[in-house]
């Protein structure tokens, strides 16, 4: 585990002693973007460029130390996390180094070619998922649902359909979005105000873009159940997110979710089970046919639980009965 977390910080390293090293020798500005022709067509000032890239690997490995450390629950988990954050962060170490090395000694920006570097930033972050290959092993497995309520089946006609939903809301990640919006225009801002910066932005900015998006998609959801089983959509992009079947269901409890045993807050997916998980509190687990389990969060999952059952049994055609 200490070796996979010094890997973590080794970007940022990185990108300090060269930056130390090559000041002297590069010019101003250093290249950003390249367009077909070859050389480059936008340049960034030289300490915009080795803050930004700093800040994001010293970030990276800050967040990926923390999230190794903490008491996660099995040991993929950790394995996941610092491979994700290796791996970015050896890619952003790859942008430094292919526009600062292939700038040294030059004195006109614009006519610096990418070359090989465009290679050293792709494959770079291979060597970024060392922390995950240095890290134990391990399966997740399904949660022990405990203390679950017992569920009537609602009463339903043969052949009658039902249809139940309710809009759910995240304080948590709106005040995310709200944050990374903020990071997203302050970060860039430089960019847009120097010379060049439209056509700089380049591969980076997308990325945070989607990031922001990522995270907007998970401020509020709708869930619907009805005869075709459970589906879960982002009420702000409107795209779905989790669609199960009824007929893929075997079990459906009403359960206190406890944020931890899924994998902590928002959507988690981990090998053997899902989650989308809003807070500590009520919520609804289902188990599939294939032993893979879905949790949710939902004030009063009595409901939709009878519900669940009440459509199961009736697509079943089998008679009523209390579950639990």
């Amino acid at each position: 585990m200490l070796l996979a977390i010094v890997s973590l910080w080794v970007p940022a390293l990185v990108i300090v002693v060269t930056w130390g090293v090559w000041a002297e020798h590069l010019p101003s500005e250093l290249p950003t973007h390249w367009g077909g022709s070859g050389p480059a067509d936008a340049v960034t000032a030289a300490p915009v460029v080795f803050g930004w890239t700093f800040g994001v690997t010293l970030a990276l490995a800050l967040a990926g130390t923390i999230l190794v450390l903490v008491p996660l629950r099995g040991p993929w988990v950790k394995r996941a996390i610092s491979g994700t954050a290796g791996a970015a962060a050896a890619f952003v170490l790859g942008i430094w180094l292919g526009s600062a090395a292939s700038s040294i000694g030059v004195t006109d920006p614009y006519t610096v070619t990418l070359g090989a570097w465009l290679l050293v930033v792709f494959v770079l972050p291979v060597s970024g998922l060392i922390p995950l290959l240095l890290l134990p092993k391990g399966a997740s497995r399904p949660v022990d649902v405990r203390d679950a309520q017992p569920i009537t089946p609602a009463p339903l006609a043969p052949g009658e359909r039902v249809a139940w939903t309710r809009s759910l809301w995240s304080w948590l990640f709106i005040v995310t979005a709200a944050v990374m919006l903020v990071v997203v225009v302050v970060l860039w801002f430089p960019l847009f105000t120097s010379e060049g910066g439209a056509g700089s932005l380049g591969f980076a900015f997308v990325v945070s873009v989607v990031a922001l998006l990522l995270v907007v998609a998970l401020c509020a959801f709708r869930v619907t159940i009805d005869h075709r089983g459970l589906r879960v959509t982002s009420l702000v992009l409107g795209i779905p997110i989790k669609r199960i079947a009824l007929a893929d269901i075997e079990a459906v409890e009403a359960v206190e979710l406890e944020p931890m045993s899924w994998g902590g807050w928002g959507y988690r997916v981990m090998p053997g089970r899902s989650a989308i998980i809003l807070r500590r509190g009520p919520g609804l687990v289902l188990t599939r046919r294939d032993q893979k389990q879905f949790a949710i969060t939902l004030d009063e999952p009595e409901e939709p639980a009878g519900i669940l059952l009440g459509l199961m049994a009736n697509e079943a055609g089998a008679p009523l009965q209390e579950r639990g």
